[in-house]
């Protein structure tokens, strides 16, 4: 009896990063039609193209651009808004502190994550990303509706914001020097080895690793096995007693790395730089390699 409670607890942390109730993570097509209906669920559809959501969305899913949720900031564009415009918008589409906010894409790509990253940012604890976004739901399925939600809109109170998942630029600087901060760079490799890019200046930033944020999903557009994510990182070294500050272009595609490090490997210390390539190499005094 004992071995099969124990085999049951290592399904159970095995899985956990896919389902658990309580935790910022993963979920599925089967736990999210059992909560369509859940009054305190907010699912928000940030596909690329509104016209998607036309045809056809989960059902009470909001459309949301998560392009909305940036800014330029001192002339610097991409920049994620500031806190109360962000509360402003959470509160439009029916989301106060309480609300489990639910996030899909096409599959598992980097969108849900930013949203995701940025809800955190604000202090929410209560979100989920859909695997395999709406493309794993249909072909799962489960229902779809070209009606739209009505909601009610909310007020989202901020009380603190979570200084410890963004890095700004005078972090990325000073990490430069220090052995035990990795600089984990998404890109896809031609744009980190300065072969492709739109920036003045192409390259990437001193010192970074290059893991392009792709690898970590499958063909089917599903999130890789957990184990299978923990050893393509610490083959190159990102491992969990390290701090690890993630950089893309605009701070979005380094959200999707920052998901996994932090709530499916893990990892204690990891911050998102939604400065990235596109701040730092604005500066022409700040180093640049290729």
């Amino acid at each position: 009896m004992k071995k099969l409670l124990l085999v049951l607890a290592l399904i159970f942390l095995s899985l956990s990063y896919v389902w658990g109730e309580d935790l910022i993570g993963l979920t599925n097509s089967d736990w999210l039609e059992k909560h369509l209906k859940d009054p305190d669920i907010r699912i928000v559809d940030v596909r690329t193209s509104i016209n998607d959501y036309w045809s056809g969305h989960i059902p009470g899913a909001v459309y949301f651009n998560p392009e909305a949720l940036r800014l330029s900031d001192h002339g610097i564009p991409g920049k994620l808004m500031p806190k109360e415009i962000l509360a402003l918008m959470l509160g439009e589409m029916g989301i106060d502190n309480k609300t489990q906010v639910v996030i899909y894409a096409e599959n598992s790509d980097f969108k849900p994550t930013y949203l995701a990253w940025a809800l955190e940012y604000l202090g929410h604890k209560k979100i989920k990303i859909l695997d395999g976004g709406f493309n794993k739901w249909e072909s799962d399925k489960k229902p779809v509706t070209q009606d739209y939600p009505q909601i009610v809109p909310k007020k989202y109170e901020v009380e603190k914001i979570d200084t410890q998942i963004r890095a700004d630029l005078k972090e990325v600087k000073e990490s430069l020097d220090k052995k035990d901060i990795i600089i984990l760079d998404v890109r896809p490799p031609e744009v980190y080895k300065g072969e492709k890019g739109n920036w003045k200046r192409l390259g990437h930033i001193p010192k970074a690793l290059n893991h392009f944020w792709e690898l970590n999903i499958t063909k089917e557009g599903t999130w890789k096995p957990k184990e299978e994510l923990k050893k393509e990182y610490e083959d190159q070294g990102v491992t969990p007693d390290k701090k690890i500050i993630v950089s893309c272009g605009q701070g979005i595609m380094s959200a999707h790395a920052y998901f996994i490090l932090k709530h499916i490997l893990g990892y204690p210390n990891v911050k998102n730089y939604d400065g990235s390539f596109n701040e730092w190499s604005s500066y022409p005094d700040l180093p640049v390699e290729k």
